[in-house]
């Protein structure tokens, strides 16, 4: 139940708190508004090294009431699905497509959207500290459903999210299933997140435990998720750390990370562990910025060509 079609998009949403749920203000402006990102990059993986389009994204997104906002993003990339057509190396998607309803503490939003599961799968691209997610993340999770959201500001968020199961730009449901995703967090002192998710699919469920702390100059994030295959009994296992810090204000971020991906316990060969040290230039914020890292990997037996160098342009609007 996984996916990685084709569509085109064109409405986005983000959330608005108003205290009544029936109220219009007269003079609220509907008029889009226009956003997206490009991420120019070089890679060398091993001993091979090319140039490609990491992901060009654009975005309209605006509000119908003061509680009814909208969102729909489109991606083109060089390196991911299948090419849109299939003689051209270049692949567009719908990312986010969703009607988002916030009332008080609660938000419901219905669509294609980022399921409520691993901490960074939810964090998004042009925000990250690195150029690729972990290994046991990979990729944010979207898919077609409901979600309901109830907040604390600073204190508590619970979410919960029904979706097909199919994964993006999947309308259909085969196995007429549904998936279901629960998180929650919360902040005990201020700058620190604690949670867990469960993620439940018809043939497997994962559990997540995760937590970030956030100062002006300095982050910290580690996660840990474990997912069982219910037809095979296989468990995959994952887990990252990661911690930067801004030794420029405003200018340059140092970053390290370690983790570990195992996709199968019934194999006793499989597992590798990589190590990253990276860093951010920021010439405009993240608006504008020069991203370098490099991940060295440890395999568990067979040492593989795999280590990764990346330098990458962010260009955000």
């Amino acid at each position: 139940m996984r996916s990685s079609p084709v569509l085109a998009a064109l409405s986005l949403a983000a959330p608005l708190t108003t205290p009544a749920l029936a109220q219009t203000p007269a003079a609220l402006s509907a008029a889009p508004k226009i956003s997206g990102y490009i991420q120019p990059r070089f890679q060398s993986v091993g001993d091979s090294a090319t140039f490609l389009l990491r992901r060009a994204r654009f975005a309209l997104e605006g509000s119908l009431t003061a509680w009814a906002s909208y969102r729909a993003q489109v991606e083109m990339r060089t390196t991911g699905a299948p090419a849109t057509p299939p003689a051209s190396p270049l692949t567009v998607s719908i990312t986010d497509l969703f009607v988002r309803l916030t009332h008080q503490r609660w938000t419901g939003t219905v669509g294609q959207f980022r399921v409520p599961f691993a901490l960074e799968s939810l964090l998004s691209s042009g925000m990250l500290e690195t150029t690729e997610r972990s290994h046991i993340v990979t990729a944010a999770r979207r898919d077609i459903g409901a979600e309901l959201e109830w907040r604390i500001p600073d204190r508590v968020t619970l979410q919960g999210a029904v979706v097909n199961g199919e994964g993006p730009n999947r309308a259909a449901n085969p196995d007429n299933r549904m998936a279901y995703f629960a998180r929650a967090t919360v902040t005990p002192v201020r700058g620190l997140d604690v949670g867990g998710a469960f993620a439940g699919y018809s043939d497997s469920a994962a559990v997540d435990a995760q937590a970030m702390y956030r100062t002006t100059r300095a982050v910290a994030r580690a996660e840990y998720i474990r997912d069982r295959s219910r037809r095979t009994d296989v468990h995959t296992v994952g887990w990252y750390a990661l911690a930067g810090y801004i030794v420029v204000p405003h200018l340059v971020e140092l970053l390290g990370r370690v983790e570990q991906y195992d996709p199968s316990d019934q194999v006793a060969t499989d597992r590798s562990t990589g190590y990253l040290v990276g860093l951010q230039y920021f010439i405009r914020g993240d608006d504008f910025k020069v991203m370098a890292d490099y991940e060295v990997f440890r395999e568990q037996v067979v040492q593989l060509e795999n280590n990764r160098g990346v330098v990458q342009l962010q260009v955000r609007w």
